[in-house]
């Protein structure tokens, strides 16, 4: 084969997408290997209909200048009847795409098991991620998740690509929002992408024509990893927001339409503008045509249904030794709504404050302090998904871009689209992507600090006046043991080496310390010493040997 027909890029997989980013390719003149894994005959079809469909935009003939053949658009485009011949077919260093396989590991396995005999060092293979997007009708529909350590690319990449030198990357689609998708017939799939920054670069030129990519790590891991963070914290920053509502009816006694006329207001002009709080005003307005009563809002059960990656994060946090008390506390608010009947029992059982014993505060000040309250627990649900991952980077000796992750994360058509998000995006940014603490960040820091007494303010009305804000709670608790030099823990180690002798470590001082508390410790170390003592000074005896006769 000529270097003329070598090809630049090999496509595995001739799904819609597949072909589409074949053509595209093949028409921009760089030359493209398409081979079908599932039926291999399949390949010379698509290329003859794309030959037909461009061929008469060629106004260059073959007899004339042979030559051009291999450069013309409509010859662009090369069939394989094999993953073997394939390999052949493409320049080193390979750039291959791979369609076709998510939800199916097996198919990917079988493939790259074939495909990686015939690849050599420096070569670099791509999983495309998911390449439909699907609307969600019922609860049994889970968005696809995957745990980022049963990750088969991640697997691959670590246990034989690696090893040979070739790059195994993976992207991860990130979710849309559907009124944008349906609005925008030409909106582009988000994705995140993992594997070597170097092969990314390379690829991203034939990748990016088809979808807004960023790469978040060198592992395929971690777009799983940068998945499952965006999930806990949409979760966690939407828990703040429904408690902040919460608060509105219950303390200052707005009817829903005052809560949506509060939340467009916040929405035009307030520091938490965002998705979230855009969504939420339509919500509120929004009349119930079911039983022509009232609002939907209030006709819609409040217990919420889970599954194994809501509980991930938390499970993920413990693992790591890494504090998330906002983002768990969400959790755990989720597992409370589950229990619909208790809670219905209990309200009539256990009392709460009424009339006098409640404070009064104006509602103007409610909603001026609310705001400054859930842009700082906001602030705090994020920052605690940025630890996690950082953790996890360290752990894993991957190389992250959180930098890119709240870009990502930020997008116009994303649950967590806000104003918060994009201040922390230049924040960390400035920084260039430091991994220090995020709430360390000047501008960051110097934003909670002018929130942080709204943030008091609507913690302690809440608590005061018995409604439940587990996140607002959490996250001011969060802040201020961050924040804090000394916390109470001396104490529970005291408590432990008064009851049981476990030892403690003293500030300034090499060692290790125990202390006798009242006089029966000192005692028994007395007594425990001259045990020490008799027993080294007491001369084993020696047994004597049974005569055998």
């Amino acid at each position: 084969m000529s270097l003329n027909e070598i090809c630049e890029l090999g496509v595995i997989g001739l799904t819609s997408l597949g072909q589409s980013l074949a053509a595209h390719h093949a028409i921009k003149t760089r030359r493209v290997c398409v081979y079908d894994y599932d039926d291999p005959s399949f390949a010379p079809q698509v290329i003859k209909e794309f030959r037909t469909s461009i061929e008469q935009d060629d106004d260059i003939n073959d007899e004339d200048d042979p030559a051009l053949n291999t450069t013309r658009p409509s010859r662009c485009m090369v069939p394989s009847n094999s993953i073997k011949e394939f390999a052949t077919i493409i320049s080193t260093p390979r750039k291959i795409i791979i369609f076709g396989t998510h939800e199916d590991d097996k198919k990917f396995d079988d493939i790259w098991n074939e495909l990686r005999v015939n690849l050599t060092r420096g070569d670099m293979v791509l999983r495309w991620g998911e390449e439909e997007g699907t609307m969600m009708t019922h609860p049994s529909d889970q968005n696809n998740l995957q745990f980022y350590t049963e990750s088969i690319v991640g697997n691959l990449s670590k246990l034989q690509a690696e090893p040979l030198g070739i790059d195994l990357l993976e992207m991860v689609k990130l979710e849309q929002d559907r009124a944008a998708i349906i609005r925008e017939s030409d909106i582009q799939d988000t994705f995140v992408v993992g594997g070597p920054e170097d092969a990314y670069n390379q690829l991203s030129l034939y990748v990016s024509p088809f979808a807004l990519i960023g790469h978040v790590g060198s592992s395929a891991a971690c777009a799983h990893y940068a998945r499952m963070v965006q999930r806990a914290v949409e979760f966690g920053m939407a828990q703040c927001l429904a408690e902040g509502c919460d608060l509105l009816k219950k303390a200052a006694l707005y009817e829903n339409q005052d809560v949506g006329r509060t939340l467009t207001k916040w929405q035009e002009g307030g520091m938490i503008s965002s998705y979230l709080v855009e969504i939420s005003s339509k919500i509120y307005y929004k009349r119930d045509g079911i039983t022509k009563k009232g609002h939907v809002i209030d006709h819609i059960v409040d217990s919420i249904d889970l599954n194994g990656s809501d509980t991930w994060f938390s499970l993920e946090a413990t693992k790591l030794g890494v504090p998330a008390p906002t983002i768990t506390a969400a959790l755990e608010a989720r597992f409370l709504s589950n229990m619909k009947e208790e809670r219905v029992d209990a309200s009539s059982i256990l009392g709460a404050p009424e009339g006098a014993d409640t404070p009064s505060v104006m509602k103007d000040q409610i909603s001026e302090d609310l705001q400054g309250a859930i842009y700082s627990a906001w602030t705090c649900v994020v920052a605690e998904g940025l630890s996690i991952f950082v953790a996890a980077a360290e752990v894993g000796r991957w190389e992250v871009n959180l930098v890119e992750c709240l870009r990502l994360w930020n997008l116009p058509s994303s649950f967590l689209n806000s104003d918060m998000l994009d201040k922390m995006h230049s924040a960390l940014a400035e920084s260039q992507g430091n991994m220090q603490h995020v709430l360390l960040l000047p501008s960051i820091s110097a934003q909670l600090q002018a929130t942080h007494m709204s943030w008091r303010r609507i913690v302690t009305l809440c608590f005061a006046s018995a409604i439940p804000c587990p996140c607002l709670g959490a996250s001011l608790t969060y802040y201020d043991s961050y924040r804090s030099k000394i916390l109470p823990s001396g104490l529970i180690r005291a408590q432990r080496d008064f009851f049981g002798g476990y030892g403690y470590n003293r500030f300034n001082e090499e060692g290790w310390y125990t202390s006798c508390w009242v006089q029966e410790h000192t005692d028994g170390l007395k007594r425990a010493t001259k045990k020490l003592e008799k027993g080294a000074n007491d001369e084993p005896k020696k047994k004597k040997k049974k005569k055998t006769k």
